[in-house]
């Protein structure tokens, strides 16, 4: 039997880490790398866990792949460029086995989980060579590796398989490999744990980072509260409105966080008050492929009609014209005010253009925690004004009232905010925050997830449809008996 694609790269993975160079010396001469000869100091970790960061900044992680697939698929965007053959395919759901993005998104995620296993099971045998490695240095380690590892199951977990559902703990997920890999004897032909268990999997490195990291973290390094918001997150995807209240209000209420003035400002101000966690970037590291991607894409109509156009209600946008104003949304870049109407001169958005050159990799930010607490607390208890208040947050920090010399009208915000009788159920009130989450976190690797979780319809098809799902590498399902089943479509 031919050893599975992504285990056979995790036996190069190590070549992540600027600090493993024995492991690297000779790669081929020696079946063992030991775990105390690969890793001996606490710098050697750290040099490790750099090299992941590093990664991640990959084009098929979230330099591109994991942030652009859940527009393409979900229906926001559309790839007609030329410069990432095979993006089309993936936009107009037409994947096949041997997809190139699909492949190379699985074979890099569990090289960089190999990476993350092999430094987790080295901090015991390092703390006892290194006093270096102290017990605070241990448990910083310990949860950025882990936090890590957590999050690259998230989305491997909900690119690759079914969404999480009742059936979730009968369904397949992915592999979960919690082992390092790094001795021949240590291949594995793993079958794909179920969704539930690769979820509770998930929730133990995130509770377990949550616990372990600092709330002061260097910019761009996992902290506590990077944590916090990914099992906000998580629990939001799981339909677990208390537990995603509970972590989204804990970031609401840390009073590190803020609005910033302008939508556009988390994405050209590096440190924004709104940022919570992003990989950094410098035009020298490996991340590319975000903005170029949605530069030679088309936003779907779809998009303007049901986004951009129906964030003001009629209602509102008839109150608006008849004292003679119009409404500006910051988040329309491709859109400008015309009239009464709104022009798309330009078909793509610009939401990643920084004039200084690189651009961090966004993450996490307080908008999108906002929301999600005004929605949670609705699904819990039924239309509220809190709820209500948090939708009109966001709102009056990107929708603009301004008068036919182009002025912003005084109090302005009064014909865009929500009042609660605009809510007959709770199902209007859900509805329009979830319109607002998808202007507001439009391009930011989001809008198919909630589709999966609001069950709601995917370019035509059921949320259940496979062909909403990343096919999995046909040469890993050839090679490994173990591995579940091709999706029926592919």
């Amino acid at each position: 039997m031919k050893n599975p694609a992504f285990i056979l790269s995790l036996f190069s993975v190590l070549s992540l880490s600027t600090g493993c160079q024995k492991f690297l010396d000779a790669p081929e001469s020696t079946d063992s790398f030991p775990i105390d000869e690969v890793f001996k100091t606490a710098d050697d970790l750290d040099a490790a866990l750099a090299g992941v960061y590093d990664a991640l900044q990959n084009g098929h992680l979230w330099g591109r792949n994991l942030l652009i697939f859940p527009d393409l698929i979900g229906g926001n965007a559309e790839y007609t460029g030329t410069g990432y053959f095979g993006l089309e395919r993936v936009s107009n759901l037409q994947m096949q086995t041997d997809d190139w993005y699909a492949e190379n998104t699985w074979v890099e995620a569990y090289k960089a989980i190999n990476q993350l296993n092999a430094i987790l099971a080295a901090l015991d045998e390092v703390e006892k060579q290194d006093l270096t490695l102290t017990p605070e240095r241990t448990r910083r380690i310990a949860g950025e590796a882990g936090f890590l590892r957590g999050m690259l199951y998230f989305e491997l977990v909900r690119l690759f398989a079914s969404p999480y559902g009742e059936n979730s703990g009968q369904v397949l997920g992915v592999p979960l490999m919690l082992e390092p890999i790094l001795k021949k004897e240590d291949f594995q032909y793993p079958s794909g744990a179920t969704v539930e268990e690769v979820y509770e999997q998930i929730r133990k490195d995130l509770e377990n980072a949550r616990d372990s990291l600092p709330e002061d973290a260097e910019r761009g390094r996992a902290g506590k509260y990077a944590a916090t918001a990914c099992l906000a997150r998580m629990a939001f995807q799981q339909r677990d409105y208390p537990n995603a209240m509970k972590w989204a209000g804990e970031l609401l209420d840390a009073g590190t966080f803020a609005l910033a003035p302008t939508p556009q400002d988390f994405f050209v101000s590096e440190g924004s008050v709104e940022e919570i966690w992003v990989l950094v970037n410098t035009d020298a590291d490996q991340a590319g492929g975000v903005r170029e991607v949605y530069e030679a894409s088309r936003i779907r109509d779809d998009l303007r009609t049901a986004g951009y156009d129906a964030v003001v209600t009629s209602a509102q946008l008839t109150s608006i014209q008849t004292a003679d104003y119009q409404v500006v949304d910051l988040r329309c870049d491709p859109g400008i005010l015309s009239g009464d109407a709104l022009i798309w001169p330009d078909t793509s958005t610009k939401k990643y253009e920084d004039e200084d050159g690189g651009y961090d990799i966004p993450i996490a930010r307080l908008a999108e925690f906002v929301l999600m607490q005004a929605e949670a607390l609705a699904e819990l208890n039924g239309v509220n004004q809190e709820s209500i208040d948090l939708l009109n947050q966001v709102r009056q920090r990107s929708l603009r009232v301004i008068d036919t010399l182009k002025n912003e009208v005084p109090n302005g915000s009064d014909f865009i905010s929500f009042k609660i009788e605009d809510f007959p159920d709770v199902k209007a009130l859900t509805e329009s925050i979830y319109r607002e989450r998808r202007v507001e976190l439009a391009f930011e690797g989001n809008y198919l997830h909630d589709l999966m979780r609001l069950r709601k319809h995917v370019q035509g098809l059921p949320y259940d449809d496979c062909h909403l799902r990343l096919p999995i590498p046909q040469r890993e399902i050839d090679a490994n008996g173990n591995l579940k089943p091709q999706h029926p479509c592919y």
